[in-house]
């Protein structure tokens, strides 16, 4: 029986050392973690307190004309909170990119208290509809003032790209023959409607003999409207039609219709014998 008892109370002894054992465990563990977190809100102090690693200088960069640097650094300054560590850079991208003329901004940090801010400035290539630019990027942007003309492109924005590259295509193709085009669009009927301008010189033009050399021929306006379908195939034809007589005749025109499936129909702001048989092409 005492065997026994003794036996009981050495299982008893060793339970209570175990329980000990790990509580001691779990005590050690917090101390370290309360240590470790009084670590991490030191380190956090250090990094993110405003007035330490405080930035002091902004570098702007890129290529532009119209986007003015100071600007853009005045911007930073008055939209900046916090230091070097703390700052956003996405907010700071996001006010910069309200700026006009600027397409994207790129704000990075430069070790060991400098913002390097990368611009990316508008390149309009065309206007599009009634206030917006075609970028450069192929993006619409916001129209900004400026007095530099462009061609106006208009269409459904989901084929900006398309009336894109159709206006690059035939715009050279009219300008082998002195024609300017100086507006397309696209209708949700899918006709194209072509702005065409000319001013050419008197001495690149025979039929025009009466002008000096050198004067050039006052710019008039004919509109073109051509099918979506075959439309380059359409307007190569007409190209492929014109001559220096038709191209003299080119102020007296209102329009040609290239919806004619063997040839074109030209309205004229004045009917004549003389142009009537230029009237249609077969």
């Amino acid at each position: 029986m005492n065997s026994n008892v003794m036996q009981d109370n050495m299982n008893t002894d060793l339970q209570h050392a175990d329980h000990s054992s790990h509580g001691s465990g779990w005590v050690v563990a917090l101390v370290f973690l309360l240590l470790l977190g009084m670590l991490a809100l030191f380190v956090a102090d250090r990094l993110y307190h405003p007035e330490k690693f405080r930035i002091e200088q902004v570098e702007v960069r890129g290529q532009f004309e119209h986007v003015n640097g100071e600007q853009v650094k005045q911007v930073v300054e008055q939209s900046l909170s916090g230091n070097y560590f703390s700052a956003s850079l996405e907010q700071l991208e996001q006010k910069i990119g309200e700026m006009a003329w600027v397409y994207a901004a790129a704000v990075r940090r430069q070790w060991p208290s400098t913002l390097v801010v990368d611009i990316e400035e508008v390149q309009p290539i065309a206007e599009w509809g009634d206030d917006q630019w075609l970028n450069a990027s192929g993006a619409l942007v916001k129209r900004e003032p400026w007095t530099q003309p462009l061609p106006i492109l208009h269409g459904p924005e989901t084929m900006q790209e398309d009336v894109w590259l159709a206006f690059q295509e035939w715009h050279g193709m009219f300008a082998a023959h002195g024609l300017s085009l100086d507006r397309l669009e696209l209708d949700e009927r899918e006709l194209w409607y072509l702005t065409l301008s000319l001013t050419a010189l008197a001495m690149n033009r025979n039929s025009l003999t009466s002008l000096e050399e050198e004067e050039v021929v006052p710019t008039a306006e004919v509109t073109m409207i051509v099918d979506n379908s075959d439309a380059s195939a359409r307007i190569k034809r007409l190209i492929d039609a014109l001559n220096s007589q038709l191209i003299a005749e080119f102020p007296g025109m209102r329009s040609i219709d290239l919806r004619y499936p063997n040839g074109f129909a030209i309205n004229w702001i004045s009917e004549s014998p003389d142009n009537q048989k230029l009237t249609e092409s077969e």
